[in-house]
């Protein structure tokens, strides 16, 4: 499977509500029309309507399984009326069905449109798309609704990941790590990112808890680099090591396959290696539940960082959930997943790779955790590079600094030959009544510059 970055960020800005099931037929959610008058439909429609008490992960397998042999035929050969009978196209773009493209199926399709709000236009996707299939399964078992896919990216287990890489899919999860279990192949990953504890390290592949509807990850390899596939667990025979899972995108279908993970042989077109040897991780998400809602607080509302400290800051927090994402000024800023960020025990770390990048001056941080937001001031500063307008040498900018550049020309005050040279807010290299004007206008906000 070809990895590919994400080119989109949906702001995290919401909190975790508790799962309810997602019908198929709300009103706001639509389905492409060849894939209504698709066996498929009818046979999701019938899966849904059986999840009596069924658990999440029961659910996700039900809906997995009535997708069974549901084909893209962009990787299968091209049949166009069959392939518009079988649901697998819609609104005439035929010629985007060409063999060496994977994307194009109703599942890529839910992705670009209910989840980055593509143009119908842009829809048609060439990307891998087994991530993609199970994020579709978890949101049709109840796990979200459509809109809060759009408000959430970065988030706990109760809201699907939605990517097409399986490698990033997990890595941006955030799992409650108490599910998880990580096989010694993983190491190259677990080493790689900021995750903060694990429970289950070190597993025997062949020893996992694997449940019906469970989440497996794959390296086809056997190498770890990548976790490369992402399937749904079916049945796992504990006496035979039969591992049996559906997934998508697999032979550019939605499948059943068995895997014994005894045998060593070549698998997907990779490397002799023994089966188990591909194992990654799975992950057991029943016991995995939001946090009920609270207030979150802090001892430090308001942070001043300087540019020349050797690290970042902590931010202590009343918190006991996983943190989803970080804003900053109203834009995305990152998770801990995807960078130098650490949450643990209630205490957020923000490195100072991060840090650096911001200018100086005042900035709002917002903290979106699974339990809650929380706002942050935050002040960058640097004292090895003062700010023009800094006269008093305060790390703001304010009107005690157009007052100090008043008082020195009233003869009230000396400056310094740096303040004199932050004092010329102007750039005319002379300091004067102007310049005190011209700072006056930069605080009331007027589109100035300083220097």
């Amino acid at each position: 499977m070809h990895l590919k970055k994400m080119i989109s960020i949906i702001a995290v800005v919401s909190l975790l509500l508790s799962c309810t099931v997602t019908a198929f037929a709300q009103d706001n959610f639509k389905y492409s029309d060849e894939y209504k008058s698709s066996p498929y439909y009818e046979k999701l429609n019938a899966a849904i309507d059986n999840f009596g008490d069924k658990t999440g992960m029961e659910r996700t397998l039900a809906v997995a399984l009535s997708q069974e042999g549901y084909k893209n035929y962009a990787t299968t050969g091209i049949d166009i009326e069959q392939a518009r009978a079988d649901g697998l196209l819609w609104t005439g773009k035929e010629l985007r069905m060409t063999s060496n493209l994977t994307g194009n199926t109703e599942y890529t399709r839910w992705f670009t449109r209910y989840v980055w709000d593509m143009e119908e236009k842009e829809q048609y996707a060439d990307w891998d798309w087994c991530a993609i299939f199970v994020s579709w399964c978890l949101y049709q078992a109840g796990y979200s609704s459509d809109e809060r896919l759009k408000r959430y990216y970065y988030t706990p287990l109760a809201e699907p990941r939605i990517e097409y890489a399986a490698d990033t899919w997990l890595q941006s999860f955030n799992f409650n790590q108490m599910g998880v279990y990580y096989t010694p192949k993983a190491h190259h990953k677990l080493d790689k990112y900021n995750w903060n504890t694990y429970y289950h390290i070190d597993v025997d592949p062949l020893e996992m808890p694997y449940k019906p509807g469970g989440i497996i990850f794959f390296s086809w390899d056997a190498s770890g680099a990548y976790f490369d596939h992402v399937a749904i667990v079916v049945d796992y025979d504990k006496d035979t090591h039969v591992l049996t899972y559906t997934n998508g995108n697999s032979d550019g279908q939605v499948i059943t396959r068995e895997m014994d993970l005894d045998t060593v042989e070549e698998y997907r077109g990779k490397a002799l290696a023994k089966n188990s040897d591909r194992m990654m991780a799975y992950v057991d998400y029943d016991m995995i539940t939001p946090p009920e809602p609270k207030e979150i607080t802090t001892d430090t509302p308001v942070v001043t960082w300087d540019k020349s400290a050797e690290k970042g800051f902590v931010v202590k927090t009343n918190s006991e959930s996983i943190i989803a994402s970080v804003n900053m000024d109203n834009n995305y800023f990152g998770s801990i997943i995807e960078s130098n960020m650490v949450f643990h025990e209630g205490a957020l770390t923000i490195g100072k790779s991060e840090l650096v990048k911001l200018p100086i001056g005042q900035h709002k941080m917002r903290l979106v955790f699974d339990d809650g937001v929380l706002n942050v001031d935050l002040r960058i500063t640097d004292v090895n590079n003062p700010q023009t307008g800094d006269v008093n040498r305060d790390e703001a900018i304010t009107v005690s600094d157009v007052t100090a550049i008043q008082r020195h020309l009233a003869t009230l005050e000396t400056l310094s030959d740096l303040q004199l040279g932050l004092a010329d807010t102007n750039g005319d290299n002379v300091v004067d009544v102007k310049d005190a004007g011209h700072l006056q206008k930069y605080i009331a906000g007027y589109d100035v510059k300083l220097g």
